[in-house]
């Protein structure tokens, strides 16, 4: 395990040595930290109100943060200059937080309050995502779209997002046990860390790509643009036909995990041990990327269907056993064990859109599915919460699983063999 960590982080050190990529990496720690505090939060306020329903409106309201993906590929067409953009959209996230802090002062915890809290939350995430876009473009100029670096920066840069939110849902899941009334302070707590997140970004010397001729009509253009590459590029189609699918099965998926785990208990400090377990499952997931060496999506789609496989026990496991004492440990080890597989597969996907998707086109293209994306988000919040009540979450999750097995089984068949050697 040790020269395995040895060996990837020095294969680390030819992305961490590009100065602006380091900057952009340690700006992410503090607004992952920022990102990681608040969705933990909102889920456990969902929690502490309506269960289930809670965590569906969660969702529900996270849509505006694909929304926000989409329109990020806006921005950087009218605008251009990528840093700019960042740093304005790192203030408008402290200033959402901010916002949402002294709703909570002024109106304490209830139902009312949380729905209006989770609007102005999820307005900050929707403005992380959009930053994610926009890093996103700027990384594919600053790594001179080099396939290697790209999933180096991609696997480093998930892997430090997991380890910091093992930190930060442990502090805030231990502090919301102590009292649910300190949600206020870790909200400040985020908007502050946000703030803090713009000092690398000033010191960064790219700027990012300056557009010909920045027009309002670049909504309608991108469409037409994501068509035709949608119409004429199979490996940009199948790539995004995956995700689509991939993104609308997790989302479900997430809703009857947290529908499940509140079935034992809706205690934040237990909450936070099932996310350590799979964060740190996903930490290994993301570092383990690099290993396998990709050359055809059968490779990355196996990953997905072994994930599957083992998350199957999110069901069984509270169907078959009641014992509370044996559940919810036998839960908490299935979660690291789906989220290795799991984190790889979007790790390599992830890295994938990066590389596929061309650098002019870059920004509304690249953003463009994130429509597609949300309208899933959706309807599989809605969807999936209505079953989950109507035969309960563990049944739920076991169809869901097992009609993404079978989607993922056809897919393997069908593009399995498509070679992507840049991989």
């Amino acid at each position: 395990m040790i020269n395995l960590l040895r060996s990837l982080f020095g294969r680390y050190r030819s992305v961490l040595s590009i100065k602006d990529i380091a900057l952009l990496i340690y700006s992410n720690i503090f607004n992952n930290t920022t990102y990681d505090v608040t969705q933990f939060v909102s889920f456990i306020l969902g929690f502490d109100t309506m269960r289930i329903f809670g965590v569906a409106l969660v969702y529900v309201f996270y849509t505006s943060s694909s929304m926000m993906r989409f329109f990020s590929g806006v921005v950087i067409d009218v605008l251009g200059r990528e840093k700019r953009v960042l740093a304005m959209s790192n203030t408008l996230m402290s200033v959402s937080y901010v916002t949402a802090f002294l709703i909570i002062i002024m109106m304490g915890i209830n139902s009312l309050s949380l729905i209006l809290v989770l609007i102005i939350i999820m307005l900050g995430m929707s403005v992380y995502s959009a930053m994610g876009v926009i890093r996103s473009a700027l990384i594919k100029d600053l790594l001179y779209n080099d396939n290697e670096k790209i999933t180096l920066y991609t696997s480093l840069n998930n892997a430090l997002r997991s380890l910091i939110s093992i930190t930060a849902i442990v502090i805030s899941g231990y502090l919301l046990y102590l009292n649910i009334d300190i949600a206020k302070y870790l909200i400040l707590a985020s908007a502050l860390l946000s703030m803090v997140a713009l000092i690398p970004l000033t010191l960064m010397r790219h700027h990012g790509r300056v557009t010909d001729r920045p027009s309002t009509q670049v909504l309608r253009q991108g469409f037409v643009k994501f068509i035709k590459l949608v119409k004429n590029n199979v490996d940009f189609r199948v790539v995004i036909l995956i995700m689509v699918i991939a993104y609308l099965l997790i989302i479900s998926l997430d809703v009857l995990d947290y529908s499940i785990l509140s079935i034992y208990y809706n205690i934040a400090l237990l909450a936070g041990v099932d996310r350590v377990f799979g964060t740190v499952g996903a930490v290994i997931g993301s570092m383990l990327t690099p290993r396998f060496r990709v050359n055809k999506l059968g490779t990355i789609i196996v990953l997905m269907v072994i994930a599957l496989i083992v998350g199957l026990g999110f069901g069984i496991v509270p169907m078959t056993i009641k014992i509370m004492i044996i559940a919810v440990p036998t839960l908490f080890m299935l979660n690291f064990i789906y989220n290795i597989p799991i984190n790889a597969f979007f790790t390599a996907m992830g890295s994938m859109l990066i590389y596929a998707t061309p650098r002019g086109e870059f920004g509304i293209v690249y953003s463009s599915m994130w429509t597609i994306l949300t309208v899933s988000q959706i309807l599989s919040s809605i969807i999936w919460a209505f079953i989950g009540t109507v035969v309960g979450a563990p049944e739920a999750l076991l169809i869901a699983m097992s009609m993404g097995i079978a989607i993922f089984l056809i897919l393997n068949t069908v593009y399995g063999k498509v070679s992507y050697p840049a991989f």
